[in-house]
Protein backbone atom coordinates (compact mmCIF):
# COMPACT_ATOMS: atom_id res chain seq x y z
CA UNK A 1 0.00 0.00 0.00
CA UNK A 2 2.81 2.41 1.05
CA UNK A 3 4.20 1.98 -2.89
CA UNK A 4 1.53 4.49 -4.28
CA UNK A 5 2.92 6.94 -2.11
CA UNK A 6 6.46 7.14 -3.68
CA UNK A 7 9.89 5.41 -3.14
CA UNK A 8 10.54 3.92 0.07
CA UNK A 9 13.13 2.65 1.78
CA UNK A 10 14.37 -0.38 1.66
CA UNK A 11 15.94 -0.31 5.49
CA UNK A 12 12.54 -1.57 7.24
CA UNK A 13 13.64 0.15 10.56
CA UNK A 14 10.79 2.88 9.89
CA UNK A 15 8.01 0.24 10.09
CA UNK A 16 9.27 -1.01 13.57
CA UNK A 17 9.22 2.25 14.74
CA UNK A 18 6.07 2.76 12.90
CA UNK A 19 4.35 -0.32 14.38
CA UNK A 20 5.71 0.35 17.57
CA UNK A 21 4.77 4.42 17.56
CA UNK A 22 0.98 3.24 16.72
CA UNK A 23 0.74 0.29 19.14
CA UNK A 24 1.87 3.03 22.16
CA UNK A 25 -0.66 5.57 20.41
CA UNK A 26 -3.50 3.55 20.39
CA UNK A 27 -2.98 2.17 23.82
CA UNK A 28 -2.30 5.76 25.42
CA UNK A 29 -3.16 8.53 23.62
CA UNK A 30 -6.87 9.63 23.75
CA UNK A 31 -6.01 12.16 21.24
CA UNK A 32 -4.73 9.02 18.77
CA UNK A 33 -7.20 7.09 16.55
CA UNK A 34 -7.37 4.52 13.69
CA UNK A 35 -10.73 3.15 12.03
CA UNK A 36 -10.30 0.00 10.16
CA UNK A 37 -11.45 -2.16 7.92
CA UNK A 38 -10.77 -5.80 6.76
CA UNK A 39 -11.71 -9.68 7.32
CA UNK A 40 -12.25 -10.60 10.89
CA UNK A 41 -9.94 -12.99 11.93
CA UNK A 42 -6.44 -12.90 10.58
CA UNK A 43 -7.79 -11.54 7.61
CA UNK A 44 -6.08 -8.98 5.37
CA UNK A 45 -6.23 -5.33 6.22
CA UNK A 46 -8.66 -3.68 3.45
CA UNK A 47 -8.56 -0.12 4.94
CA UNK A 48 -7.99 2.39 7.49
CA UNK A 49 -7.93 6.24 8.08
CA UNK A 50 -5.32 7.18 11.01
CA UNK A 51 -5.92 10.69 12.48
CA UNK A 52 -5.34 13.01 15.58
CA UNK A 53 -6.31 15.72 17.21
CA UNK A 54 -3.90 18.67 18.62
CA UNK A 55 -5.39 21.40 21.14
CA UNK A 56 -5.52 25.04 19.77
CA UNK A 57 -6.09 28.54 21.08
CA UNK A 58 -9.26 29.90 20.61
CA UNK A 59 -9.26 32.67 17.43
CA UNK A 60 -11.86 35.05 15.82
CA UNK A 61 -12.34 32.16 13.53
CA UNK A 62 -13.42 29.68 16.27
CA UNK A 63 -13.47 28.89 20.14
CA UNK A 64 -13.06 25.12 19.42
CA UNK A 65 -10.28 23.55 21.55
CA UNK A 66 -8.75 21.88 18.71
CA UNK A 67 -7.46 21.09 14.91
CA UNK A 68 -7.73 17.56 13.52
CA UNK A 69 -5.14 16.00 11.16
CA UNK A 70 -5.99 13.05 8.91
CA UNK A 71 -2.29 11.25 8.45
CA UNK A 72 -3.07 8.63 6.05
CA UNK A 73 -6.02 6.75 4.83
CA UNK A 74 -5.08 3.59 2.78
CA UNK A 75 -6.69 1.36 1.31
CA UNK A 76 -5.22 -1.99 0.02
CA UNK A 77 -5.08 -1.78 -4.02
CA UNK A 78 -6.95 -5.23 -4.34
CA UNK A 79 -10.02 -3.60 -2.93
CA UNK A 80 -9.94 0.06 -3.94
CA UNK A 81 -13.47 1.13 -5.29
CA UNK A 82 -15.45 -0.66 -2.77
CA UNK A 83 -16.11 2.26 -0.17
CA UNK A 84 -13.90 0.99 2.16
CA UNK A 85 -11.86 4.57 2.15
CA UNK A 86 -14.41 6.06 2.63
CA UNK A 87 -16.39 4.72 5.41
CA UNK A 88 -13.01 4.71 7.09
CA UNK A 89 -12.13 8.49 6.78
CA UNK A 90 -16.20 8.95 7.69
CA UNK A 91 -15.67 7.83 11.02
CA UNK A 92 -12.42 9.62 11.47
CA UNK A 93 -13.84 12.89 10.37
CA UNK A 94 -17.12 12.29 12.94
CA UNK A 95 -14.90 11.07 15.71
CA UNK A 96 -12.59 14.40 15.23
CA UNK A 97 -15.68 16.17 15.30
CA UNK A 98 -17.07 14.81 18.33
CA UNK A 99 -13.36 16.14 19.89
CA UNK A 100 -14.16 20.21 19.22
CA UNK A 101 -12.16 20.34 16.13
CA UNK A 102 -12.57 24.03 14.52
CA UNK A 103 -11.50 22.16 11.17
CA UNK A 104 -9.56 18.85 9.91
CA UNK A 105 -6.04 19.05 7.86
CA UNK A 106 -4.67 16.55 5.36
CA UNK A 107 -2.08 16.40 2.66
CA UNK A 108 -3.95 15.16 -0.35
CA UNK A 109 -2.43 12.79 -2.26
CA UNK A 110 -3.68 12.38 -6.30
CA UNK A 111 -5.27 9.36 -6.38
CA UNK A 112 -7.26 10.91 -2.86
CA UNK A 113 -8.16 14.53 -4.06
CA UNK A 114 -11.30 13.38 -5.29
CA UNK A 115 -12.82 11.80 -2.39
CA UNK A 116 -11.37 14.29 0.10
CA UNK A 117 -13.41 17.00 -2.22
CA UNK A 118 -16.66 14.89 -1.95
CA UNK A 119 -16.70 14.88 1.94
CA UNK A 120 -15.98 18.54 2.06
CA UNK A 121 -12.91 19.19 1.69
CA UNK A 122 -11.52 22.66 0.30
CA UNK A 123 -7.66 23.28 -1.66
CA UNK A 124 -6.56 26.24 0.62
CA UNK A 125 -3.98 28.59 -1.36
CA UNK A 126 -1.93 29.21 1.52
CA UNK A 127 1.81 28.27 0.96
CA UNK A 128 2.63 25.16 2.79
CA UNK A 129 5.94 25.14 4.52
CA UNK A 130 8.40 23.10 6.44
CA UNK A 131 11.31 23.51 8.52
CA UNK A 132 13.72 20.27 9.16
CA UNK A 133 15.93 19.92 11.95
CA UNK A 134 20.19 19.84 10.70
CA UNK A 135 20.91 16.53 10.50
CA UNK A 136 23.50 15.76 13.70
Amino acid sequence: MFTSLGPTSSDDRWMRRCLGAFAERLAHDPSFAAFVIGVPGSGPLLSCAVGEYTRRPPSPRSTAANVGHVHSVITNPAHRRNGHGRACLIALLQWLAEHDCSHVQLRASAEGHALYEQLGFNTVDDAHMVWMPPTV
